[in-house]
Formats: structure tokens, C-alpha cells, sequence
């Protein structure tokens, strides 16, 4: 098939053109399939309203983390989301598109109407399972049924795009799926636009955190890295975008939920990322990680943790650092190592907004995506 007659009916879980939606990613990356003119349509495979409520109710638990996992992997569930899907794609003119992209595992459109079905993911089951962060404990019945139901669904798609090359080595280790059937194809920023940096200063110990889940995304381990930096220079300065620490150590500043959906949202972000010098984040679990790419695309070196597909993006000791999973020792003497040395900061900066624009625009996703589906 040649790439001009690729036309694409995509499906996510909920509405595919909203801000919120996958943290953002559906609206950016469908928008760029169809402006790219591959794109036919998207639908949501939401169920009805009273449909989620009942299965919410039906995997209540005290524990609030053990409510949302049961929620996420229930089967049951998969099965209505299925369905939902199905039939918005009935109303479709099959006509107008002839490959069914769908993003994530929670529904199963293999094998409709005789289209390509094909899936993009940031992650899987097993990657979660088998992470530092760990899964609330649940009866295993509910995860082996969970875990069968998408190596059922990888074995049946004609082609899987995993954001990293980390997830396709799990898609064929962990769920026999054939390599020729994988193509790693990254992620873009969710942002509408960067704020053009043509001069940038490291002289300023000021370090960025961004992120809500506070501890997924290790800001425990930060905040603990943070009291040893402070020992060399007492007038650095660490940002958190996101939660709010009610007992923050001196030189911690919380800006809270920043939303990308405003106008104000979006410069109040770009403004962090211009005024900072190192952008950290030493997450437990992070399946990619597109927060540093857009630090990237600001020029900021970037410390992460050497776990997920997180050592793909941070190029060690080319545009930033990785460091073992819960380490605050580690990760402190990176942030100094840094921060004694603003002109390494500046080179690290300079490959890492050139990583950015050649691997984490949407626009660079959509055309390896339309190069897969012509293998």
C-alpha cells in the first residue's frame, strides 16, 4: 500500500480530540495523522456512562490503589469498551479508511470489516508488573486473565507500535509476539508550541520537577537528593510543577497543577522551563517519559533514572544523566555535578533540543507510523 492511499479510522478510551486524554498524547498525535492527511476519523471506545459507573462500583475496594488497578484490568470491562467501539465504527464508511489504529490494549478490533488493525502503546501489563514501583496486590486470577487477554490481542494485530525500543523488546519476551511485527516509533511533546530559547544562561542553580505523580515519579528520592545539594549551593532552587509538598524543605517551590489546556497553563510551564537549569525527574516506573523531551526542547539537560525507556531518551553524559531507581545519593551528585559546571550544562542542552527535533515531534511519530503499516 502505497503511503498516500493509508487512510486511518483511529480509536482511544475516551474522547480523542481532548486535552486530558492518554495526558494529552491522543490529541496531539491524532491532530498530526490528520494533518499529515492520514486520518479519517477517531472515535472514543468509551462505554456509556452508566456502564463505567457499574463497573467502577463493581471493583470497589477500601484502598483506593487497589479500586483503580482492579478497575483498569477488568476484563469484563475491555469487553464493553470493545463493543462501544465497534459499533461507532459501524456507523463509519468503511469506504473512507482501510486501516483501524488503535491506541492502547484495553479493546480488542482485530478483525473488523477486514481492515489492518494496528496498535500504538507507551507501555504494557507485564512492564508494569515487573517494575521498581510495583502494582497494588490484587487476586492474580484478575492479573493472569488481564495479561491473557492482551498476549490474545498482540498475537491477532497485523503490526504494534511501541513508543521504545525497551517495550518492543517486552512485546516479543513477554508476549511472543514476532519482531517483525514491531516498530518502535517514539513520542512527541504534548505542547502547542516551545519557547524559543536563542540564549540560555546555566548559571542559576534553579532545578525543575514536573509531574503529578508525586511518588511514581520518585519526588520522595528528589526531595532527599535535594537537602544534600543544598549542602553545596545553598541558593539552589528546586520547582515542583504538580503536587504540593505541605512539609517542603527550604528552597522548594510548588506551583501546583499547571493545566496545558490555557493559554496562562502553557506560559507559565515554558516560563519554568526557560528559567531552569536542570530538569529531574527519578521516577520508579515511567514507560517514556515525554516530560523530558519537552525539557529537551528547552534546552535543559535532564537526570532521570535508569529504568522503562528512559536511558533511550537521556543520552548519558551526552544531553543529561541516568541514575539507579531510588538512589538519592546518585542523583544528588549528578545535580552538583551539573550545576558546578554551567558550560557542560549548556552543551548537554544544545545535543538535547537536537534530540528533541529529530526524534519528538508528532509530525516524526506519524511518519514512522505510516512506514510501519507499508511493511
Amino acid at each position: 500500500m502505497k503511503a498516500s492511499q493509508i487512510k486511518i479510522l483511529g480509536v482511544i478510551d475516551e474522547d480523542p480530540f481532548h486535552y486530558q486524554t492518554w495526558s494529552g498524547i491522543s490529541y496531539y498525535f491524532f491532530n498530526s495523522l490528520k494533518k499529515n492527511n492520514y486520518l479519517y476519523k477517531a472515535v472514543s471506545a468509551e462505554p456509556p456512562k452508566l456502564v463505567s459507573y457499574v463497573y467502577k462500583a463493581l471493583s470497589f475496594h477500601p484502598d483506593i490503589e487497589k479500586w483503580k488497578f482492579h478497575y483498569h484490568i477488568n476484563t469484563s470491562y475491555y469487553s464493553q469498551m470493545t463493543q462501544a467501539a465497534r459499533a461507532k465504527i459501524d456507523r463509519c464508511d468503511e469506504r473512507e479508511y482501510n486501516t483501524i489504529l488503535q491506541v492502547g490494549a484495553w479493546y480488542d478490533l482485530t478483525k473488523t470489516k477486514n481492515k489492518l488493525t494496528v496498535s500504538y502503546h507507551d507501555g504494557n501489563l507485564s512492564t508494569l508488573l515487573k517494575s521498581p514501583y510495583g502494582y497494588p496486590a490484587v487476586r492474580s486470577s484478575l492479573v493472569e486473565r488481564a495479561l491473557r487477554h492482551e498476549r490474545e490481542l498482540y498475537a491477532k494485530m497485523d503490526h504494534i507500535f511501541p513508543m521504545s525500543k525497551w517495550l518492543a523488546d517486552s512485546f516479543i519476551n513477554d508476549f511472543a509476539v514476532h519482531r517483525r511485527k514491531i516498530t518502535p516509533v517514539g513520542a512527541g511533546i504534548n505542547l502547542p508550541y516551545i519557547k524559543q530559547i536563542e540564549v540560555k544562561t546555566y548559571d542559576e542553580a534553579n532545578i525543575l520537577f514536573v509531574g503529578k505523580d508525586w511518588v511514581r515519579k520518585g519526588g520522595p528520592y528528589l526531595l532527599e537528593a535535594f537537602t544534600r545539594v543544598k549542602k553545596e549551593f545553598n541558593h539552589a532552587t528546586l520547582t515542583i510543577i504538580g503536587p504540593v509538598i505541605s512539609d517542603a524543605p527550604e528552597g522548594v517551590r510548588c506551583i501546583g497543577y499547571v493545566s496545558k489546556s490555557t493559554e496562562e497553563g502553557i506560559d507559565k510551564l515554558l516560563e519554568e522551563y526557560a528559567r531552569a537549569s536542570v530538569f529531574v525527574m527519578p521516577s520508579l516506573y515511567e514507560p517514556f517519559g515525554i516530560v523530558y523531551a519537552e525539557a529537551m526542547a528547552h534546552k535543559l539537560p535532564c537526570i532521570g533514572t535508569n529504568i522503562c525507556a528512559v536511558p533511550e531518551i537521556i543520552d548519558d553524559g551526552v544531553n543529561g544523566y541516568v541514575v539507579p531507581v531510588k538512589d538519592s545519593a546518585a542523583l544528588a551528585r549528578r545535580i552538583i555535578d551539573l550545576l558546578k559546571n554551567p558550560a557542560m550544562c549548556k552543551e548537554f542542552g544544545r545535543n538535547a533540543f537536537r534530540k528533541y527535533s529529530e526524534n519528538y515531534t508528532w509530525d516524526v511519530v506519524t511518519k514512522k507510523i505510516i512506514e510501519g503499516i507499508q511493511l
